[in-house]
């Protein structure tokens, strides 16, 4: 599996976050690594509007993105979900749901792996027992983005995207973050887009650096 972006550029308020990416992204392959690729540069430069570019949830302002199967198949965008476990600052969680319905919801939605439960989650997050009875809406931003890593990492699609996962994470929660990459992920492909050494450079083999209107390899 890949993705092509052909001239791909994207416009936000009158300003191009960047323009003409000619790239073919490798997902999956059997002659390779899955890619481990992290995508760089400063606050405002357009890494989450990318990665959110790669996972259907916007459009490029010009240019197109495209997902193709082993085969060379084309997926339409609607397909491209059943793909990806995505986890950014800006994703909602239902947050009128308790952390048990929640994980219902997302089992059927998405599935988790074979060995994950909620229990296992619990244990993973550092939960109280009694957090499965409460709503997300009462948890700390903290716990929030715990539950997000949980969704993405825990999965089984084949490529996995993170934007600025350590946010709103204390020391407990970069351990869990660390866990979760090196004992959850597997044989799939990882995105990450960032700003911070400590989220990426342990676990990304490539990376490409957004700044002044272009994406470059670094």
């Amino acid at each position: 599996m890949y993705i092509t972006l052909n001239n791909c550029g994207k416009n936000y308020h009158r300003t191009w976050l960047f323009q003409g990416i000619n790239l073919t992204i490798p997902v999956l392959s059997e002659n390779q690594a899955p890619l481990k690729l992290a995508i760089l540069g400063a606050n405002g430069a357009g890494k989450s509007t990318f990665t959110l570019m790669l996972a259907g949830q916007t459009d490029p302002t010009e240019g197109r993105i495209t997902w193709h199967d082993s085969n060379g198949k084309s997926l339409p965008q609607t397909f491209w979900h059943k793909h990806i476990s995505l986890a950014s600052p800006g994703m909602e969680l239902p947050e009128e749901f308790t952390l048990a319905e929640w994980f219902e919801f997302h089992q059927q939605i998405k599935g988790f792996q074979k060995s994950v439960s909620l229990t296992s989650i619990l244990e993973l997050c550092g939960f109280a027992k009694s957090t499965v009875s409460k709503q997300l809406l009462t948890f700390s931003s903290g716990m929030k983005q715990r539950v997000k890593l949980c969704s993405a990492l825990l999965g089984n699609q084949s490529l996995v995207i993170l934007d600025e996962p350590l946010t709103n994470l204390d020391a407990a929660g970069s351990e869990l973050y660390k866990t979760l990459i090196e004992n959850h992920l597997g044989q799939r492909g990882l995105i990450i887009a960032s700003n911070r050494d400590d989220e990426w450079v342990n676990y990304c083999t490539h990376r490409y650096t957004i700044g002044d209107s272009e994406l470059r390899a670094v």
